[in-house]
């Protein structure tokens, strides 16, 4: 990955692989995670893709995209652990797959146009913020319709009551009621003169046209002095939370938050992430053979860990009278992880797996992105190949040291009403 500084706070990120025939170019805008304007910053991904000053409309949009022979869009706002990150990008082929010179610069105009002369100029059209509120409005809805994702948002919301991680990444219905044009315009450009922001090329494309097209996205913008709100991480539990909501469900959701003392970000990721693909992050996990297969205690259960965040969340889907089997044998199942219960076995094919997850973000523009922009916000530049190395001489004492490092934060249920 080549990094340049473009401006203060300001940087271009490329990362080249020719084996591609398309390249991917992305504006990222980053903010601190919090609640006065995580609804703001999803409304303003939202919109950012329906109206520039040239296309003055999506179906205008729309046809330019389908004459860059069939480019995608990008446009999103993503919750990173603290922080909420404002992507808008293009993907498109690149000129030597499609046999003629122009198609790079045309995508990467439309890309300029739409991240840094949005709206028509003065502002926002009305009607579009209107329609994205209420598209917005249905997926906040919708969070609460599908009862794992809703479970998980809780769980975090109660784990993290005053970290800025409890908050909703797609933001509040009530404050959407607060934005009108006005206000979504003025955000706007406060957020393109006061962010950091990172430039990312991926895939096919030439590094010279690529660093004159971050040059030109910079023009307007001043330097900036960006600084993130730093929460520390907590690192040891003083006592377990148990929260339970009660709802009209035919399944129960039982998921459980651990906080680690150890630092995953960086250094200890590698074992980490073993131990967790071993305890319940792949399908030959101790959570799915145990917990799921062979007791028949859930319908689904698995973990996760947040990197950034330095936390795991392990989800199931119960029935309501398995409740406390389930929440004692996925415990049983961590015990046996901190005292080493796991075989040689175990850790090859959790080596196995990742090493296969890992290189397969070589084969899509999109997950090679991903990878760095988590390197980027990590502040490290360790490439796919290194990762992998790292992962191969993890020991199996190693795993065991992150193992005993979790401890238990917060239990969620979600019950049935009576």
């Amino acid at each position: 990955m080549i990094k340049e500084s473009l401006k203060k706070g300001i940087n271009l990120y490329m990362i080249k692989d020719s084996k591609f025939k398309s390249f991917r170019a992305c504006v990222m805008i980053h903010r601190n995670l919090i609640k006065e304007e995580v609804t703001l910053n999803t409304l303003l991904a939202a919109v950012l893709r329906m109206q520039c000053e040239k296309y003055n409309t999506f179906e205008e949009i729309s046809t330019e995209l389908e004459n860059l022979y069939g480019a995608d869009m990008i446009a999103r706002a993503s919750k990173y652990g603290e922080n909420q990150i404002i992507k808008i990008g293009i993907q498109a082929p690149c000129d030597s797959a499609i046999g003629e010179k122009g198609n790079f610069n045309k995508a990467i105009k439309l890309l300029e146009n739409l991240a840094f002369h949005s709206g028509n100029g003065k502002t926002f059209s009305k009607e579009i913020i209107d329609t994205e509120k209420k598209n917005i409005e249905d997926a906040i809805l919708s969070q609460k319709n599908d009862k794992r994702t809703y479970s998980t948002l809780r769980l975090q919301e109660e784990m993290c009551k005053n970290e800025p991680y409890g908050i909703n990444p797609m933001g509040y219905i009530d404050k959407l009621g607060e934005i009108d044009s006005e206000k979504l315009w003025k955000h706007y450009n406060f957020v393109l003169q006061s962010s950091k922001i990172d430039i990312i090329f991926t895939g096919n494309f030439d590094e010279n046209e690529a660093r004159e097209c971050a040059r030109s996205f910079c023009e307007n913008l001043s330097e900036r002095e960006v600084t993130f709100d730093k929460t520390e991480n907590i690192k040891a539990v003083d006592e377990v939370k148990t929260v339970t909501d009660k709802m009209d469900v035919t399944q129960g959701k039982l998921c459980m938050g651990f906080r680690t003392s150890e630092n995953i970000k960086s250094e200890k990721y590698a074992q980490a992430v073993l131990y967790n693909t071993i305890f319940g992050g792949s399908a030959t996990s101790k959570l799915f053979n145990n917990v799921r297969e062979k007791l028949s205690l859930c319908y689904y259960v698995s973990s996760n860990l947040d990197r950034l965040k330095e936390i795991m969340i392990v989800r199931s889907g119960v029935e309501f009278e398995n409740f406390k089997k389930a929440y004692d044998e996925i415990l049983s199942q961590q015990k046996d992880m901190c005292e080493g219960n796991f075989t040689t076995e175990d850790i090859d094919a959790a080596k196995k797996y990742l090493i296969g997850a890992y290189n397969s973000n070589y084969d899509s523009l999109g997950a090679t992105e991903e990878y760095y922009t988590m390197q980027l916000l990590l502040g490290t530049d360790i490439s796919i190949k290194e990762m992998t190395d790292s992962i191969e001489k993890v020991t199996k004492d190693e795993i065991v040291a992150v193992a005993n490092s979790m401890q238990l934060d917060t239990v969620y249920y979600l019950d049935r009403e009576e």
